[in-house]
């Protein structure tokens, strides 16, 4: 079987999720910006989710948010299932949009982690060199500058009833990342937009001394949707579970992480060979929600 993983409410999470085939199914329009961000701010107030900061590149895109209710599966399944939809609408196509492995979903255990991968989804489009500055691209992300504010998405066409039960327009809004909740929303963007700045001067300094350029938003925006990147795809990375900056914060997490999968695939192996009272960890989600099996509460 596949290796479980926990779902366990008020978690910060990094989410990351490629086209099939590496295709640019995701380039920026207005139609794609609109069709992806609304089906976000649907999910979003559909299963509680913060949303703290989303890039949207043409072939992947990055969320980082925090699961309030415990329900991150639902959401994944209903962001992902709808904007596959509406998109393959839009584009006149009928196969998988996204790639058939599950997204990466990485655990951010503390405020650097929070922090740093806030930072990384900002400026994806930099360190790809497709832009010199985040908010250069022309692809849906969170400007630290709109911390707070709500954006409107209308109900994209082509795809949802004109009289279906979702609404006719939906509002995303970004939330300051919960280990940094106690600053003033102007604090803040001040201090992402600090981050982001700083590693887009990193990031413009190894590009001069490597004498290589960006492909610049006009560029970007020629590409064809049905194109893939020439450049070959890594193969057998690493895909973690866990980030923390703080070495014993990390620790801490992947030691929850093993102990919550030993106790699974020992509960689970009861549960096969018929002990019904079989008790599985706290954050067991498929089987609790399908199964009906009995789980821990929350330590």
């Amino acid at each position: 079987m596949s290796m479980p993983r926990p779902v366990i409410a008020g978690e910060t999470l990094m989410v990351t999720r490629r086209c099939a085939q590496r295709q640019f199914l995701l380039r920026p329009s207005a139609a794609v910006n609109g069709i992806i961000g609304y089906c976000l701010a649907v999910a979003a107030e559909r299963y509680g989710a913060e949303v703290h900061a989303f890039c949207v590149l043409s072939n992947h895109l990055h969320l980082v948010i925090t699961d309030v209710r415990g329900t991150r599966p639902q959401f994944c399944r209903w962001f992902f299932e709808f904007t596959a939809k509406c998109l393959n609408a839009h584009w006149g196509r009928w196969e998988n949009l996204w790639a058939s492995e599950p997204p990466s979903v990485v655990r951010l255990v503390d405020a650097e982690a929070q922090l740093a991968k806030a930072v990384y989804t900002l400026t994806n489009p930099v360190a790809a060199r497709l832009v010199s500055e985040h908010h250069h691209w022309p692809g849906l992300i969170s400007l630290p500058a709109r911390v707070g504010r709500s954006q409107g998405f209308k109900r994209p066409r082509g795809f949802f009833r004109e009289k279906g039960s979702l609404p006719g327009e939906a509002t995303l809004t970004v939330d300051p990342l919960p280990a940094y909740a106690q600053l003033h929303e102007a604090q803040y963007a001040a201090l992402l937009t600090e981050a982001v700045t700083a590693r887009e001067l990193e990031l413009a300094a190894q590009r001069h001394v490597e004498g290589r350029g960006v492909l610049g938003r006009r560029a970007v925006l020629r590409q064809s949707a049905f194109d893939t990147p020439s450049q070959p795809e890594p193969r057998r990375q690493m895909s973690p579970r866990v980030a923390g900056g703080n070495k014993w914060a990390r620790i801490e997490a992947l030691q929850r992480l093993r102990d919550f999968l030993i106790g699974y695939r020992d509960a689970w192996h009861r549960w096969r060979a018929g002990d019904r009272g079989a008790v599985f960890p706290y954050g067991t989600w498929a089987l609790r929600l399908h199964a009906g099996v009995s789980c821990a509460q929350a330590p």
